[in-house]
């Protein structure tokens, strides 16, 4: 999904990182009873680096997709309490997040590599001339060296991944959001995509918040873990070690893959 993005500084990174607050925070569908998520009381500051855990269920890409303000209006469902990046509601500031999904082959949009970077700049009307600078940028950033006429079905499941994370790099986003980004990927394709996302935040500075089953692929990356409780609210928040700890038995339970434990 290529969330538009703004800002323009010199370089493929972002003009700083987003801050995020939730007070009270909850997102139900139309037409469901149940809450897809709520309750939740959370604070994360420019340029932290959080991994978003809990329970199938648990409302992580629902808050995902409300941080990139695509979750939908008043007619698909009613939110309560308050969701601010950079103190605006989301929706209002589409251009500070960028988010990544899980699928690779969902968000290749064009036929080759450069246009497909290029795409969310033509359409936030970044000059042409400097859109292909963005797009080498971006892609040599993520660490994806093949033409710019490449074909996009001839990319591994890993390439396509980073294909998509140069894509929002290059729109310049404030607040990187990425669920499951290596969930359908073979180890060489995580180890591509890991390698390529720390190399983009330690360069641009941008937030980070990644939903990922596979702890141990970004636990000396974050800052922090979070974990959103099944029934609504935050299970614990904190460093990794010390909430891994805490609730490896828990999460582990829940399907999570917590290194030491069997899921």
């Amino acid at each position: 999904m290529r969330v538009p993005l703004a800002g323009n500084p010199a370089s493929a990174g972002a003009a700083g990182g987003a801050s995020v607050r939730a007070e009270g925070w909850g997102w139900r569908h139309a037409g469901r009873s149940a809450w897809a998520v709520r309750d939740v009381d959370l604070v994360i500051e420019p340029g932290e680096r959080v991994l978003l855990l809990g329970a199938s269920g648990a409302g992580k890409t629902t808050l995902m997709h409300a941080l990139a303000g695509v979750l939908g209006g008043d007619d698909e469902g009613e939110t309560r309490g308050s969701l601010r990046v950079d103190g605006q509601d989301p929706t209002t500031r589409r251009g500070r997040a960028g988010l990544v999904l899980q699928d690779p082959d969902a968000q290749v949009i064009l036929s080759r590599v450069g246009d497909d970077v290029a795409f969310g700049c033509e359409n936030l009307g970044v000059p042409r001339e400097e859109i292909w600078v963005r797009v080498r940028a971006a892609l040599d950033a993520v660490g994806l060296d093949v033409a710019l006429d490449r074909s996009t079905t001839a990319l591994s499941g890993g390439q396509k991944q980073r294909l998509a994370l140069a894509g929002v790099l290059a729109m310049r986003p404030g607040l990187l959001l990425l669920d499951e980004p290596t969930a359908n990927l073979d180890p060489e394709g995580v180890g591509e995509v890991r390698r390529a996302v720390e190399s983009v935040v330690e360069a641009s500075g941008a937030t980070l918040v990644v939903i990922e089953h596979r702890v141990a692929v970004w636990q000396d990356l974050v800052d922090r873990v979070v974990v959103l409780a099944a029934d609504g609210g935050i299970l614990a928040d904190g460093a990794p070690d010390d909430v891994l700890r805490d609730q490896g038995a828990s999460l582990a339970a829940a399907g999570v893959w917590v290194p030491g434990r069997e899921p």
